[in-house]
């Protein structure tokens, strides 16, 4: 297996009233290539501001991250989001899905800002629907869609675009427990069929038994 992202002493703070509040504090973590690991930790930990760094939504304040041979922080606004719709897929607790959109019309999305044709975005979209197990419901709304279908739907959209490396923020955090296993088998079942790698931040222990390694966030580091 072959380095497919390493980090190596991330460090990023806010600013707290008058003072300075320190998240991660020089924390590196590698992954390698095909590889599902958990990250946890209690609530304010940093868990979020670590996945957003990842994910090149939010700049460090020194350190560097490399996924895939790229420097993020060295890449310039237009390049990280052209990397980012090409080789990351995101997942939240919330889905974020646009609600006057049907489930396929959500799903073409990313395809759609990177300039695919709207029959080939809607083609690959329905696929990916199918993979996930929405291929009944690709003209539902959200609002007619459960909380599950939701989260699968949000799935499909980070998937559509052929990601490398999937960041997934608490995605079964929203859901009630026999639907959070559910779409915590999903995402393990798609990390294996895609051949993806995957950062998976969760409170939610059976999904963090799926994966292959499990790190904690304490005090800033990864442990």
């Amino acid at each position: 297996m072959s380095e497919f992202l390493v980090v190596r002493d991330l460090c990023k703070s806010y600013r707290s009233g008058a003072g300075r509040l320190d998240v991660l504090i020089g924390l590196s973590l590698t992954l390698e290539k095909g590889q599902m690991i958990s990250i946890t930790g209690v609530s304010g930990s940093g868990k979020s501001t670590l996945l957003h760094v990842l994910g090149g939504m939010d700049r460090p304040d020194a350190g560097t991250i490399r996924i895939a041979g790229r420097e993020l922080p060295a890449l310039a606004p237009a390049e990280l989001s052209s990397f980012r719709n090409e080789t990351l897929g995101f997942v939240f607790q919330f889905h974020h899905l646009l609600p006057e959109f049907t489930a396929v019309e959500n799903v073409m999305m990313p395809l759609l800002i990177r300039g695919v044709p709207a029959p080939e975005a809607r083609r690959a979209a329905e696929a990916i629907l199918e993979d996930v197990g929405l291929g009944a419901r690709v003209q539902h709304r959200p609002g007619e869609l459960s909380g599950g279908e939701q989260q699968r739907a949000a799935i499909a959209r980070a998937l559509v675009g052929r990601p490398q490396l999937i960041l997934a923020d608490e995605p079964t955090g929203n859901l009630d427990p026999h639907t959070g296993d559910s779409i915590g088998m999903l995402l393990h079942e798609l990390h294996v069929r895609h051949n993806l790698s995957s950062v998976l931040v969760t409170h939610n222990e059976k999904l963090a038994r799926i994966c292959s390694r499990v790190y904690r966030l304490e005090n800033g580091k990864l442990v």
